[in-house]
């Protein structure tokens, strides 16, 4: 069985942390969703998609989990990619193989997540071992490793130890496990309410800052629980709006001119709800409020655009804890695995010919008004921030990004805005053993991706450059990507998109009012194989002669 034997960068696969209903939507054409605060609905899985493929098989696939409360599996899910075909089964297991139940799926897609709904709910106990699982026919995804600590979301975990399971007969019970690899097997569970009922503490001190015509920050004071809070829900009154693991928002797809009743419930792993903090009034500003891609230089962002001076930061040594701010530090190769963490105003050093990973399993990450730089030789391919795991929010607002192969590589739900990323040098021949740049770039994975009104600026690059934001499938479906406001800069193709190893990418990719510098090598963007752009409108060449710098249209590629 040659489960994944490709070559991983970085295990993807990370704790849930939010109730199935309760996800940081938004849509991809940037106005926010209604979400649903309410009832006790679960997955074990929530943002989380496989970090690679593979074509061997057929086989029994399957996961190991457990529930604190007592309830009902009502649906049985699995991930499915491009090629997948044939008829495929669930099915619920004791943790000695017998049989729960069964169901076929009927109406599949092509890929994505793909559910069943039993004909008849199936109660579980608390903290009992279940098994699910449905057959593969020819291809998987999986995330090697993914298994290798708990999955958590609500009362669901996954358990530890031989998970991720599978067998060469369908429809008989999984045993063997390779590498605790997670091959995405899923299922509804709804709770019967038993456990914990008590709810945490009010969040206090809601703050604004950085308010634009279409967006907000938002800050508060974390709240407190009588076994541990997981999150926070973000409401405009009492329509919910985002659902965040740490104690801060970045809110996008806001309507101009528009007053806001901002509220904050914390809520912990039982799904229970604070009362709701006080209300904090916030009227955003016109449409061309804030500044766009155009505006933004080394003047309005990182360090300088804060007035701070690199070399005179002190450096920060020892671990960073979960929930920490770190501010006015110079870090080096920082570890932000802890989760619901603030980098404010520092000095990032990357030393490194590899990624850096900015994900965590346990929360949140944030990177403000900093500089990241790196000194060491940039891999062939990229060196630069990259989101692993990637169920948690990574944002970076403000932040100067320089001297990497890279700007960034973000495959979760994830927030660039207002960030200044330029001078990305290239070495040796592309060709052989040469670097590859490219500005910002998706792999995998169908969370929201927010890129707006930065600068992203590769042309210092040459040759090397490819892309100043490139959609590459090469580790699985991808989709959910807003491009607005952008100035883009440089590679073969500015902006370029295509099927890659055999994945594609879908349709709710939009690019609106962004700017192109002149004189990419090829094209100022290209889609030669895939569903193309969503949605292309008000996307111009780059003419600071004229109002907005709009100049010559591009048309959608």
């Amino acid at each position: 069985m040659k489960i994944l034997s490709l070559v991983l960068l970085t295990a993807l696969v990370a704790t849930g942390c939010s109730k199935m209903k309760d996800r940081d939507t938004v849509k991809a054409d940037g106005v926010l969703a209604t979400l649903n605060d309410e009832g006790g609905t679960y997955n074990v899985f929530t943002s989380q998609t496989p970090s690679t493929t593979d074509t061997d098989g057929p086989y029994e696939m399957g996961m190991k989990f457990r529930s604190s409360e007592s309830g009902t599996i009502t649906q049985i899910r699995y991930y499915k990619y491009s090629g997948e075909n044939g008829t495929h089964t669930g099915r619920l297991w004791s943790a000695a193989g017998t049989q729960l139940a069964s169901v076929t799926f009927t109406g599949e897609t092509a890929s994505g997540w793909q559910t069943a709904t039993l004909s008849t709910p199936y109660s579980i106990s608390a903290n009992t071992t279940y098994v699910v699982s449905v057959n593969s026919n020819a291809r998987y995804g999986a995330t090697n490793g993914g298994l290798a600590s708990a999955v958590t979301n609500g009362p669901l975990s996954t358990v530890v130890g031989s998970n991720g399971v599978y067998g060469t007969t369908l429809g008989a019970f999984p045993t063997s496990s390779y590498n605790n690899s997670n091959y995405f097997r899923d299922i509804t569970f709804v709770s019967s309410g038993t456990g914990d009922v008590t709810a945490p503490t009010t969040p206090t001190s809601v703050t604004s800052s950085d308010i634009t015509g279409y967006g907000v920050d938002l800050s508060w004071t974390a709240s407190t629980d009588n076994v541990n809070v997981t999150g926070y829900n973000v409401y405009n009154d009492t329509v919910l709006i985002a659902a965040v693991t740490g104690t801060w928002a970045n809110i996008y797809g806001l309507t101009p001119s528009t007053a806001y009743s901002i509220k904050v419930k914390a809520k912990d792993a039982a799904g229970n709800l604070s009362a709701a903090s006080t209300a904090l009034s916030v009227t955003t500003g016109a449409a061309s409020s804030g500044l766009r891609g155009w505006q933004i230089d080394s003047t309005n962002s990182g360090l300088t655009g804060v007035g701070v001076n690199k070399n005179s930061l002190p450096l920060h040594t020892g671990a960073i804890a979960a929930g920490s701010t770190i501010s006015m530090k110079k870090l080096v190769d920082p570890n932000l695995s802890a989760g619901n963490i603030i980098i404010d105003r520092c000095w990032i050093v990357t030393t490194g010919s590899g990624s850096w990973a900015v994900g965590s399993d346990n929360g949140a990450v944030l990177i403000k008004d900093s500089r990241i730089e790196g000194t060491g030789t940039p891999g062939k391919y990229f060196t630069a921030p990259y989101q692993a795991p990637t169920n948690k929010a990574v944002t970076l607002l403000r932040t100067e990004i320089t001297d990497q192969g890279g700007g960034f590589l973000l495959n979760g739900p994830s927030i660039v805005r207002n960030c200044f990323i330029h001078n990305m040098p290239g070495y040796g021949n592309p060709a052989t053993t040469g670097n590859h740049v490219d500005g910002g770039t998706r792999r995998a994975g169908t969370a929201q991706l927010n890129v707006i009104d930065n600068q992203i600026d590769i042309r210092s690059a040459g040759g090397n450059g490819s892309s100043a934001f490139f959609i590459q499938p090469l580790w699985g479906f991808i989709d959910n990507i807003l491009l607005r406001g952008n100035l883009f800069g440089g590679g073969g193709y500015t902006v370029y998109g295509e099927n890659h190893s055999g994945n594609t990418y879908g349709s709710h990719l939009y690019a609106d009012n962004n700017r192109f510098y002149t004189g990419p090598g090829y094209a100022y963007a290209a889609m030669p194989s895939g569903p193309g752009f969503g949605s292309w409108t008000n996307n111009y060449v780059n003419n600071p002669a004229n109002t907005d710098n709009k100049g010559t249209a591009i048309s959608n590629p």
